[in-house]
């Protein structure tokens, strides 16, 4: 596991960071009202979480 900040952080939390830090920077060059951009970082982010675990799931068959 990988330390930032004196924060343990798995798989998880760092596809998590990950996908919030991507949202944001979408959103901030995409998005002109702060209610916008906004409403486009939350939208981003719940679809990249929903994505990421729906190939998860997919690919647990692959790993045993």
């Amino acid at each position: 596991m990988n330390e930032l900040g004196g924060m343990r952080l798995n798989h998880f939390w760092a596809m998590v960071l990950f996908a919030a830090l991507v949202s944001l920077a979408l959103a901030s060059l995409g998005r002109r009202t702060v209610r916008a951009r906004l409403r486009y970082a939350l939208w981003t982010l719940v679809l990249f979480l929903i994505v990421a675990v729906g190939v998860a799931w997919l690919m647990y068959p692959l790993s045993r």
